[in-house]
């Protein structure tokens, strides 16, 4: 038969838990051998199949070593455990189809095939009773418990028919009644208490069955030294319910035969002292038990139930003096419990809960009667108040547990969002933009949030500059469920500055402002930005980025174009960059207008319309002169050619691209135009070349004059 076993080694204080199947919703939960010093094995199951565990505790080491293994139950239609019985050679399983299985050892399960059709299972001291069908009729037969049970022959030792031919007492149909059977053989001291609750047909030395059926309650009693099994017995009705019972408790010692009903109430039987008759005594519980223990409960008459909401010890003691029953009930508020067990040797309930965790819970025997020993005086020693200290500081952590979990599931909430906006970037990155402007000063921003990025060693002199970064991130909807979001600016690929983003700015434009170096013959640095938020998955730190596209517009070079120099400085001559650099060689640069601009035109455009004189105009990128004249040599007034002589070649590069930012571009239509035209002269020139023969003679045509006609042709097309 299928099996898993697993090992596992855990130290005692920790937590167990079923792990191999989230799904499992035990049945049932037995301990079926336990003793202190050796081990402690436990079964739970459920529609499926059992789990076998078993507990066993290292020598010299307080970790406890599990064994676990999982065993399939029996398939059939309908079919399931119905009950799990442990003796002493063997450990039972009753099936609700009538076959009984057994364990050879944890690992293996076996059929006992010359025992079918049982209805209950009870064991006794030296085997076990049955009440099974058998060719139509319902017996009630005795066994002996043997090792290897499975592999031998029957061991039945007395039969008794309880089929009640005349009339069907029963009032059932045998099938789908609950059946229930308890064996006790009568000793000397509970002779007198038998007959009082069974008749007198009960005698020492014998075996007394009680058994249920449809919630009928009887009493057979039978000789245990008689040789034949066609023995005579009598049955005597004790009781009828209207619903069915769950089991029968005998306890002889405490005086006392409890009888528990499906419905939660618990019917106590009692011999009264007084009056030496039978005493009865209903005691509702108020609600059904989902599980309960009745082969390993307590001797002292104790019984552990759990309701699904809490865990219930139910003490049931006579009292002698007031020749009555008391019923002590204690509760404990453990919400979630299926299953639950007694395990004797340790005096603690093992549990399970519904989310398969083990937990054990001790009631404490004493516990009423210890405290009101206590002195009151007790309560002030310092061992009392620091555990006062300590559940006080439980109970404030108890009520806080909400607060912490709403943060708990926010930042797991603004997590997700950052998981999801990372594997979403590149739809994501399209919405955040900034566009760039220069400074020589801070300009005057209005209402615009200004965000300042301190110049840190960094002195103010004609060559500062300030970047301008005018934010766009209103659009970008799926940014606002996270508040964990920073501002990542990169100079240069070698030089990172974080700005904490505040939530403000991702509601509304907002302006970053950086200052800046500029050197001579260097270019400006190059910026980029970026949303960065840091996330923890897995242990591991990880970032999430956002690129910002920043775009150039005719604006963003302008203000560092001035017909003059502006900048202000405060140190001696000696000290100002501009004055204590040599000159560098002059650069002699000439080159055309796009578009058919004039003169005044780029004057207007670089801010100095009042330093142009006749065909000559000076200009300054920051600090740094640029001389601009135009050239009338080729006399085309449309295309002017210009000369420009500067000692910086950034400034020269700048000036081009201030231009070309400033250009429109270029007729769609035209460009189309031209691009026709150009395929046109082409094709001819191909087919030029096909003219020619095979053996590189002229067709009689002249190809030369004819290609440099077509080149002629292409290149005024195109200039």
């Amino acid at each position: 038969m299928e099996q898993n076993e697993e090992t596992l080694c855990q130290n005692d204080e920790e937590q167990w838990s079923i792990e191999d199947d989230t799904l499992f919703q035990p049945c049932g939960l037995i301990s079926v051998s336990a003793a202190p010093s050796c081990k402690s094995v436990f079964i739970t199951w459920n529609e499926l199949y059992l789990l076998n565990f078993r507990f066993k505790k290292q020598k010299g080491s307080n970790k406890l070593k599990m064994s676990r293994v999982r065993i399939p139950l029996p398939r059939g239609r309908g079919n399931h455990l119905r009950s799990i019985h442990s003796l002493k050679y063997n450990t039972i399983l009753l099936m609700s189809d009538g076959q009984i299985y057994c364990f050879g050892s944890i690992k293996a399960l076996h059929t006992v095939s010359w025992l079918s059709g049982v209805r209950c299972f009870a064991p006794t001291d030296q085997g076990f009773s049955v009440i099974r069908e058998r060719e139509q009729r319902l017996l009630l037969e005795t066994y002996l418990d043997l090792p290897g049970l499975e592999k031998g022959e029957s061991t039945l030792q007395h039969t008794f028919d309880i089929t009640y031919d005349e009339q069907n007492i029963f009032q059932c149909d045998w099938i789908s009644e609950k059946y229930t059977l308890t064996t006790l053989k009568v000793s000397d001291e509970a002779e007198h208490f038998m007959q009082r609750l069974f008749g007198a047909n009960v005698v020492r030395q014998q075996f007394v069955h009680i058994f249920s059926i449809a919630g009928h309650m009887f009493a057979l009693a039978s000789n245990a030294e008689a040789e034949d099994s066609e023995q005579a017995y009598h049955i005597e009705l004790l009781c009828v319910y209207a619903c069915p019972i769950h089991f029968v408790r005998l306890l002889p010692r405490q005086n006392l035969c409890l009888v528990i009903l499906s419905s939660g109430s618990v019917d106590i039987w009692h011999v009264s002292k007084l009056l030496g008759i039978k005493q009865r005594l209903m005691h509702h519980t108020g609600s059904e038990w989902l599980d309960y223990d009745f082969d390993a409960s307590s001797e002292n008459g104790d019984l552990y139930y759990t309701n699904g909401e809490q865990l219930v010890r139910l003490r049931v003691k006579y009292n002698a003096q007031l020749d009555e029953c008391l019923v002590q009930s204690s509760a404990k508020s453990v919400p979630g419990i299926q299953a639950c067990t007694w395990v004797s040797h340790s005096e603690q309930l093992v549990c399970l809960s519904d989310n398969n965790m083990f937990y054990r819970i001790a009631f404490g025997v004493d516990s009423e009667e210890a405290h009101k020993k206590t002195s009151l005086l007790s309560d002030f020693t310092p061992a009392a108040i620091q555990r006062v200290r300590q559940n006080t500081q439980q109970l404030d952590k108890y009520e806080r547990q909400p607060v912490l979990l709403q943060l708990a599931i926010q930042r797991e909430y603004q997590k997700q969002q950052l998981v999801a906006v990372g594997s979403n970037n590149k739809l994501i990155a399209g919405s955040c933009k900034a566009s760039l402007k220069f400074h020589r000063q801070i300009p005057f921003s209005g209402d615009a949030v200004m965000l300042l990025q301190p110049a840190q060693e960094m002195d103010l002199h004609s060559n500062c500059i300030y970047a301008i970064f005018k934010l766009s991130l209103d659009s970008c909807e799926h940014l606002m469920h996270s508040t964990h979001w920073q501002l990542l600016l990169t100079i240069d690929d070698h030089q990172t500055r974080v700005h904490v983003l505040p939530e403000l700015l991702l509601n509304r434009s907002c302006n970053l402002v950086v200052p800046l170096r500029k050197r001579r013959n260097e270019r400006l640095p190059e910026l980029t930005l970026k949303l960065v938020a840091f996330i923890e998955l897995h242990g591991h730190l990880s970032a999430v980025l956002i690129p910002i596209l920043v775009e150039e517009n005719s604006y963003t070079y302008s203000a560092l174009f001035e017909g003059s120099v502006t900048a202000v400085d405060l140190r001696s001559d000696n000290d100002l960059p501009m004055y204590n650099k040599k000159t560098g060689p002059t650069i002699c640069h000439k080159f055309r207008l796009p578009n058919n601009l004039t003169l005044p035109q780029v004057a207007n455009l670089f801010n100095a319309a009042g330093n142009l004189k006749e065909n000559l105009m000076e200009i300054f990128f920051t600090d740094i002169k640029l001389r601009i004249q135009g050239n009338k040599d080729d006399g085309e007034e449309e295309s002017l050619p210009l000369s420009l002589q500067c000692e910086d070649p950034s400034a020269i590069f700048y000036f081009k691209h201030h231009i070309l930012l400033n250009v429109e571009p270029l007729n769609a239509s035209r460009d189309s135009t031209i691009l026709n035209q150009v395929m046109k002269f082409q094709c001819e020139t191909e087919r030029l070349y096909g003219t020619q023969r095979a053996d590189g003679s002229d067709c009689g045509t002249n190809i030369q004059l004819r290609l440099e006609s077509q080149y002629s042709a292409i290149r005024k097309t195109i200039f």
